[in-house]
């Protein structure tokens, strides 16, 4: 009896604390009529250059989504209807909505559906330059194929790169190959004969001279009649730069269903629906700490006369809301100025790469490749045809060459020399006689002079790049030794930098025992120790190596990166890079390496003897790979409409690659300059002169102290003038772009020689 009475005295005691005491609080909280959590996306953080200057930023994005669970049958119709001509929608887009929104017992109803994303709204989708008002413009839209038609200027020449159009075939109408615009004055698609729809755009972009509607403003007037839809807005990643480091910067795209998988099956997803993630470069390498972390919203709706009931934000506040974490601001090494001037000196080439770095502390300074592509129309904007075109274009654009591996040809050279030095094989005044090749293992192996160097000791072999000197070293230290002394100075690893790069190639007996059919054959190390057949190295690799021998064989660690920026724009403490590592290779040895270096440039007789820069003392080395290839099925067929760019192609792919490798000042080097021209030519007659004007830029801005002294040789040229580096869009020779190697032996043509023919085929410049 006695534990009934305390049960009632408890009950009655709660009643009094709920209904007397807190009931004031539980009155606030029956006013809440539903709460949910909205994720707010975090700002990603921008890269930006070594002065400041931003090359990765953020604009606002807008999309049109539909909620299906709002849409009627009755409605379907309608709703199509006037968003096909709002939003100029293709057939195969009307039709595809159209199922969507009929389709029974579905449950993504439950979710928006994305009509569109990358709105047009103050920027061009396709360059993000400010849009300017203009006077209507008329256009024709096709809604079988989605191409958009200009009027055909009287020039018939493209209005973005003043390029002559080319005529549709089979059509009225006619296109620019650079930019892939349409033209056409006629009522009807060139490419399916459908009749276009007309329409004016009132937008006009300043820079790549398109025409467009401000398509969310329209919406924006017609959500009345669509209660269905709404405009979601969301953060755009752009790159004002566009070509000019798109390979090291990367670009983002949306995630796909192996993005969203969860690391366990029982987690959430990673990533939302509409999140972008780093797909290449640095937007890739550092993902995480660039997207920062997203925060939650606490949304309440609330009903009844008393919704601003004091400690009613105490109650919201109790639901703990996630704040926003923007994403960090990254710092690069790059100095823009010398990675535009790495760019104008590669303008006459079709396909290459330029590097240059600290030969101090391997910060990276410009790394460069070509043909580059706009990372902006990787980004999930309008143009899907700029992705297309990369992929497919015959000398991928795509492809970083910088950090990709190609024959190093007679830039390895200096490795068969110090091997040899160092395993006591030959002194610097063993002489092997030259007639101009070397016969061996029943083949004969030429070299690049068909006269011969005459007799020649490793200094004038090195100056004059003479490949039987080196044929007689390649096979007194065997392909082993060869490949154990590459890695010893860092050819065949990765050098540091954040972003992926190729590991080159170093082939021993065992490698070709495994990958080549007949495996080893001893004229096999002939040819590796002058760069040749197997071997690869990336100009990155290349570029370190030689900083080693030009700073006291200390082989730094290469970096892009010079920290994360704190909210105040100063570079916040970062870990500790590894040091770099000293070669193992004596000092008598380094001392006679760079002195056979600096005659390669300033000796008469040197293979870039008239490359020599205006301000600073330049050392260096030329290599010329042999590399002659054929068009591939798929690019003939692809260029079989344009025999003229077919020509080109063929003839392009019978060059050699050209090298150039050089640090400066050649007494107390500052910085190294690797060049690399993908079927250029001549070492010293095609990548030298460009190195040279990377290096004569870079101290004419950085003045060293012993430039007085620099070489009169007949190279001598006029200092590049920094008022010649403009950011030009037009005419961008981008828009030519390369075609990977096909180094790999499995891909040669059939009956090639397993054997080099001949050497780097450096030419003494006359």
């Amino acid at each position: 009896m006695a534990g009934v009475f305390v049960a009632v005295l408890v009950l009655i005691a709660r009643l009094v604390i709920v209904q007397g005491l807190m009931g004031a609080n539980y009155e606030k909280i029956a006013t809440i009529e539903r709460v949910g959590k909205v994720r707010s996306q975090a700002p990603r953080g921008q890269i930006k250059g070594s002065d400041g200057t931003v090359l990765a930023r953020n604009l606002e994005s807008h999309s049109l989504e539909l909620l299906p669970a709002k849409v009627k049958t009755d409605r379907v119709a309608a709703i199509v209807g006037r968003l096909r001509d709002l939003l100029d929608m293709t057939d195969s887009e009307v039709q595809e909505l159209r199922a969507e929104l009929v389709r029974d017992a579905d449950p993504r109803k439950r979710q928006p559906l994305v009509v569109r994303r990358d709105l047009v709204s103050t920027h061009c989708p396709y360059d993000s330059s400010q849009l300017e008002l203009t006077s209507e413009v008329e256009y024709r839209f096709c809604p079988v194929c989605g191409r958009n038609f200009e009027p055909i200027p009287a020039r018939k020449a493209c209005p973005f790169d003043q390029r002559k159009l080319q005529s549709v075939p089979g059509g009225d109408g006619m296109r620019c190959s650079s930019c892939e615009r349409e033209f056409s004055s006629a009522d009807l698609c060139p490419y399916d004969h459908h009749a276009l729809h007309h329409g004016h755009h009132n937008l006009k972009c300043p820079l790549c001279q398109r025409t467009f509607n401000d398509e969310v403003a329209v919406l924006r007037a017609n959500l009345h009649l669509l209660p269905e839809a709404r405009l979601q807005s969301e953060i755009q990643r752009e790159y004002p730069f566009r070509y000019l480091a798109s390979h090291l910067l990367g670009y983002v795209g949306y995630v796909t269903d192996a993005d969203r998988a969860p690391l366990l099956p029982w987690l959430p997803p990673r990533y939302a629906l509409t999140d972008r993630v780093g797909r290449t470069g640095l937007e890739r390498a550092f993902d995480q700490a660039l997207r920062g972390i997203d925060g939650e919203q606490v949304v309440v709706r609330r009903s009844g006369a008393d919704e601003s009931a004091k400690g009613m934000d105490d109650l919201i506040a109790g639901l703990q809301p996630r704040p926003i974490v923007p994403g960090l601001t990254l710092r690069l090494t790059l100095d823009l100025e010398l990675q535009r001037v790495a760019k104008v000196a590669m303008k006459d080439v079709f396909s290459g790469a330029a590097v240059v770095i600290d030969a101090r502390s391997g910060e990276v300074l410009a790394l460069y490749s070509k043909p580059s592509f706009d990372p902006n129309t990787m980004s999930g904007k309008r143009a899907p045809h700029g992705k297309t075109g990369s992929d497919t274009a015959a000398y991928a654009p795509l492809l970083d060459k910088a950090i990709h591996a190609f024959p190093p040809a007679s830039t390895f050279k200096i490795v068969a020399a110090i091997a040899a030095l160092e395993e006591n094989i030959v002194n610097p005044a063993t002489t092997f006689h030259c007639p101009g090749y070397y016969d061996f293992g029943g083949r004969r192996f030429h070299c690049h002079s068909k006269r011969g160097h005459g007799d020649v000791n490793l200094r004038e072999a090195i100056r004059s790049s003479c490949d039987v000197y080196f044929y007689h070293l390649g096979e007194l230290l065997g392909l082993d030794r060869l490949e154990s002394w590459a890695r010893k100075l860092g050819y065949g690893e990765l050098t540091g930098i954040e972003i992926h790069e190729a590991q080159g190639r170093l082939p021993t007996r065992e490698w070709y025992a495994q990958h080549v059919k007949g495996g080893y054959y001893p004229g096999f190390a002939l040819s590796t120790a002058v760069g040749q057949k197997d071997v690869t190295a990336t100009p990155l690799q290349v570029a370190r190596v030689y900083s080693a021998l030009g700073r006291d064989g200390i082989l730094p660690n290469v970096t892009l990166v010079q920290g994360f920026e704190g909210p105040d724009g100063k570079l916040l403490p970062r870990l500790p890079r590894p040091e770099g590592r000293d070669l193992p290779v004596k000092a008598s040895t380094l001392r006679f390496i760079r002195n056979a270096l600096l005659a390669v440039v300033n000796d008469e007789g040197g293979t870039a003897y008239s490359s020599q820069p205006t301000n600073v003392v330049l050392a260096g080395k030329t290599g010329t790979a042999q590399a002659a290839q054929r068009p591939r099925p798929d690019m003939i067929e692809r260029l079989k409409a344009d025999p003229l760019a077919l020509g080109r192609l063929t003839t392009w792919m019978q060059n050699d690659h050209a090298w150039f490798v050089g640090y400066a000042p050649a007494e107390d080097p500052e910085i190294t300059v690797a060049v690399f021209v993908e079927h250029g030519g001549s070492g010293g007659h095609n990548a030298a002169p460009i190195a040279v004007k990377i290096v004569e830029s870079w101290f004419a801005r950085h003045p060293h102290a012993k430039a007085v002294d620099a070489p009169t040789g007949k190279g001598r040229r006029k200092a590049v003038n920094p008022e010649e580096l403009d950011e030009t869009p037009i005419a961008d020779p981008e828009s030519v772009p390369t075609v990977p190697p096909e180094d790999d032996p499995a891909n040669r043509p059939a009956g090639e020689p397993r054997e080099a023919p001949g050497g780097s085929a450096d030419e003494v410049l006359p």
